[in-house]
């Protein structure tokens, strides 16, 4: 493991003013636990204390965007493009030429909606009443989101861009790279670790519906199971 590459996944995977190269992030992406770990302690801290001062529905909200604030739109922006292209009528060009369009549609403007919301009910639901507890949920929920990348890089057909470049640079050895860095995680999301198995399950059936959708892959389709294995992780959280 290359420790410099961190400064290059702190610049392509959060909203830190820090200068970084797309390549060497590629080649570091099993760091990624370490943004969870900040997700985590951000969120968690703002749940927590808003709770102290105003009420939960208000401090749930500022919560869940506070995750946006830190790690960007990159992921949802994806998930709005696949919502788009799967109502697209018409055969894989169509749907490909609806994926790459930078304009956004009705149907992803309600899925977004949706899918906020439903962050948002979660953590607003969400039985716990310690800052450990918060920072708990954010870290192992976005920890699932994370590990669906790497099931995203298994496999072999990537359309031209950003994911190809993450794919082109994967190596089965950066799993267990990944699988040892999630360990500084395990004293704040205890046994929530083993949602790491999720988001590699969730990432590989999405791969696999990209391809069967587009004809390969893409930054769009990972970027959709990142956030749908985030919400995954949040509704076992709460409900398991």
């Amino acid at each position: 493991m290359k420790i410099n590459g961190l400064k290059d996944i702190f610049s392509f995977f959060t909203l830190f003013p820090i200068n970084g190269n797309i390549f060497k992030a590629a080649d570091s992406i099993y760091f990624l636990p370490i943004v969870s770990l900040i997700v985590g302690l951000v969120s968690g801290a703002i749940k927590y204390f808003l709770m102290l001062i105003t009420n939960n529905f208000l401090a749930s909200v500022v919560a869940v965007l506070s995750t946006y604030l830190i790690t960007g739109i990159m992921h949802i922006d994806g998930f709005a493009d696949f919502v788009d292209s799967l109502f697209a009528k018409g055969g894989k060009e169509e749907r490909m030429k609806v994926l790459k369009d930078p304009h956004i549609g009705v149907a992803s403007v309600f899925f977004v909606y949706f899918l906020v919301s439903l962050m948002i009910a979660l953590t607003y639901s969400l039985d716990e009443h310690s800052v450990m507890g918060y920072i708990m949920f954010f870290a192992a929920s976005d920890l699932t989101g994370r590990a669906s990348i790497f099931g995203s890089l298994f496999g072999k057909k990537y359309h031209e861009g950003l994911g190809k470049i993450f794919a082109m640079s994967f190596k089965p050895k950066y799993v267990f790279y990944f699988l040892f860095v999630s360990l500084i995680l395990v004293p704040i999301i205890k046994y929530y670790y083993l949602l790491i198995f999720v988001g590699f399950l969730i990432g590989y059936l999405f791969y696999e519906l990209g391809v069967k959708l587009y004809g390969a892959s893409g930054g769009d389709v990972i970027g959709s199971s990142v956030e749908i294995s985030r919400l995954l992780g949040m509704i076992i959280i709460c409900f398991v």
